[in-house]
């Protein structure tokens, strides 16, 4: 019955899309403008990990529906769908419990469901653009605050949103969140946060870079320990073939969170680019505080794009963590190669985490059509943390 109700809703999706598409045409006649997007992304992901005596293997495909309509020169909506479903492999555990009769397999969360991804209202004026309802969220390298694209089923935020300009050079952005719509979808209570959240973060463009500093204070109603105040700055730089950051930050619990610590982070990472080849070294901190109970927490970040693609450490060590990384990459006949090596210790006593090695190959295959082969190795001889290896294989098309 689930099956045939998720069939339904997939091909009513498209169905509307294709309509949309015709209603579009017609619109522009009326002074209208309305685009739609269909796209899919079908994934296999496979993980090997300690502590499990079955391989997850998952196979999964979203499909995503867009229609972005100018209704005057001011005002426009998005609304924008998503489905997520199992296609033939489907050995794993999606998490939080959203498959609870798969405690056997490793996660590989991106559980089944057809949700609204994305629906708010926009006013624009000059350089300034209001927005409330769903919508997506990218604050800089989405390292506090971000979609987690890398998922199947996106994270977006019920919110109100203002991004402007001061000047030329200078721009402001500021969201209040008062629920954050999580990976794991609505059908169970990890979906979805409760929040009393303000982001605020200003760019100001210099000659040879961009200097960001930024402040959120996130309330989360449903889970207090990821409730806390972060205030921070960072530096993007360049210098002929040569590009650098330098990021700084301090965090301290906020809301009801039970834990009474305070903690920092910081970043110095550089890359050299020479013809097709890159070379880069790095270090990023997140600090810890094991008297006050928790480390430096990213509880709004991607995560996947920090600290290793197997996500070890998704969550902060009390301890914290220090990440040293080495990073290769090549471009040729529009593939792109990346390689990165991390090594893992905690910030407070210098305990060794383990190592990882990751891998990845992407290519445009058609104007439409992307690629990718992606693998995360992870080693380690802590029982806290178990080896794993990761391997995915994914394309993307876009109408």
């Amino acid at each position: 019955m689930r099956k045939t109700f998720k069939i339904n809703i997939l091909a009513a999706s498209v169905l509307a899309a294709t309509s949309f598409a015709t209603f579009a045409e017609d619109t522009k006649k009326d002074g209208l403008n309305t685009t739609v997007d269909l796209s899919f992304r079908y994934r296999i992901e496979t993980v090997d990990q300690e502590g499990f005596v079955e391989d997850a293997q998952a196979s999964t495909v979203r499909t995503r529906a867009t229609v972005k309509t100018g209704w005057t020169n001011s005002i426009d909506t998005v609304l924008e769908f998503d489905d997520l479903s199992e296609i033939g492999l489907d050995d794993f555990n999606s998490a939080a419990g959203t498959s609870p009769n798969r405690g056997q397999y490793p996660v590989v969360a991106d559980p089944e469901g057809t949700e609204l991804n994305q629906g708010y209202v926009r006013y624009t004026t000059g350089d300034t653009k209001a927005a409330i309802g769903r919508q997506r969220i990218l604050v800089g390298n989405q390292r506090y605050v971000g979609g987690v694209g890398w998922r199947q089923n996106e994270q977006t935020f019920d919110s109100f949103t203002l991004k402007t300009k001061f000047a030329k050079d200078l721009s402001f952005n500021y969201a209040y969140v008062f629920n954050v719509n999580r990976i794991f979808g609505e059908s169970v209570p990890a979906g979805d946060h409760d929040s009393n959240t303000h982001l605020i973060n200003a760019d100001y463009k210099v000659a040879n870079g961009k200097l960001s500093g930024y402040y959120f204070s996130i309330d989360n109603k449903t889970l207090a320990t990821f409730s806390n105040d972060t205030l921070g700055v960072r530096y993007d730089g360049k210098m002929d073939d040569f590009s650098y950051t330098l990021e700084f930050a301090t965090q301290s619990d906020g809301g009801d969170n039970p834990n009474n610590y305070d903690a920092t982070y910081y970043v110095v990472s550089g890359m050299y680019q020479v013809g097709n080849f890159g070379f880069g070294a790095g270090i990023e901190v997140l600090g810890g505080d094991v008297a006050g109970g928790q480390g430096f927490t990213t509880s709004l970040a991607t995560l996947h794009g920090f600290q290793g693609w197997a996500d070890v450490f998704l969550a902060t060590p009390t301890a914290g963590i220090e990440d040293a990384t080495l990073t290769g990459t090549y471009k040729v006949n529009g593939y792109k190669f990346k390689a990165v090596y991390h090594d893992f210790s905690t910030d407070e006593g210098g305990v060794d985490l383990g190592t990882e090695l990751d891998f990845v190959v992407t290519k445009k295959l058609t104007n439409n059509l992307s690629g990718m082969f992606k693998f995360a190795n992870f080693s380690s001889d802590n029982a806290g943390y178990a080896s794993r290896d990761k391997v995915w294989l994914m394309l993307s098309y876009k109408l």
